[in-house]
């Protein structure tokens, strides 16, 4: 049996459901406990967070670039100090102030349960600080914890040296770059994040994503509609599922393991239907 808790997570249902930054709106702030909690109970098996370090060298929970709606300025969060974080109005959906706070990573390391999975996203800037890497195996939760990259050789060569094993998932363009990530052998690559341009993209070849699985990789496909001019799996979206009638089949039937969207509720209600609610039973031949 598999000893690694994601595709142990996966032999309970045909596929995960990852949810983007937590599952936010109204008052609850991306990128947050509050968004962790709402999307496990929204039936998110995974949570996508975003990590962004301070001028003064403190890890918190946020995607730079956000700064205008989250923080109310376009000064950039890695040139602000941990007091000013931590001093700052939070806005909500409306531009209201939410009266939350920016999390740090210890923070939420130190809430996360025992028996929830996290995708730490946007870390890769920060492969070369001990002191990252320090803090998450101080929390005692690293089994439960992924971590993405582009496919840049410095990227990959920092993680074999510093991330010692942890669980690592690149984001993937071509046939290519999969052999390149998986020819490192010290390199714990999980899985592949499959970054579709298009409907004939070769990642979609069944063929190989048969021969991928048989090689106990788990494959991450990305349905969120990030809007005009983003394309991460051909033209395929959450948006257009659950507007659809909550209609996921043709996601669905690409066949991969884990699915990112950012309405883990409509298809967590869309997985218990197709499975008949049912879950414990395995799906999974691979081991």
């Amino acid at each position: 049996m598999d000893t690694n808790l994601f595709k142990k997570r996966l032999a309970f249902h045909p596929y995960l459901i990852m949810s983007h930054r937590g599952f936010w709106g109204g008052n609850i702030i991306e990128n947050s406990i509050q968004s962790s909690m709402l999307a496990y109970q929204a039936g998110a098996d995974i949570v996508e967070v975003d990590v962004c370090k301070t001028i003064d060298d403190k890890y918190y929970l946020f995607h730079d670039g956000n700064e205008p709606n989250v923080l109310g300025h376009d000064k950039n969060f890695k040139e602000l100090t941990s007091e000013e974080v931590e001093n700052a109005v939070v806005f909500n959906s409306i531009g209201s102030n939410s009266g939350a706070k920016i999390i740090s990573l210890s923070e939420f390391l130190a809430w996360l349960p025992e028996d929830k999975l996290v995708n730490i996203d946007r870390s890769w800037d920060y492969w070369n600080d001990n002191q990252f890497f320090k803090e998450i195996r101080d929390s005692g939760k690293e089994k439960q914890l992924v971590f993405k990259s582009p496919v840049q050789l410095n990227y990959i060569e920092l993680f074999i040296e510093n991330g010692n094993r942890l669980n690592y998932i690149p984001l993937i363009k071509s046939k290519e770059e999969t052999e390149l990530v998986l020819s490192y052998e010290k390199l714990n690559c999980i899985g592949l994040e499959l970054i579709i341009d298009n409907a004939n993209s070769e990642l979609l070849d069944p063929i190989w994503l048969s021969k991928i699985k048989n090689r106990g990789i788990l494959t991450l496909i990305n349905a969120e509609h990030l809007g005009e001019g983003f394309t991460l799996l051909g033209g395929l979206t959450d948006h257009d599922a659950i507007l659809n009638n909550n209609d996921w089949s043709q996601i669905v039937e690409l066949g991969c393991d884990i699915i990112q969207t950012d309405w883990p509720n409509f298809l967590s209600e869309y997985r218990k239907r197709e499975t008949g609610g049912l879950h414990g039973v395995s799906t999974n031949t691979d081991s």
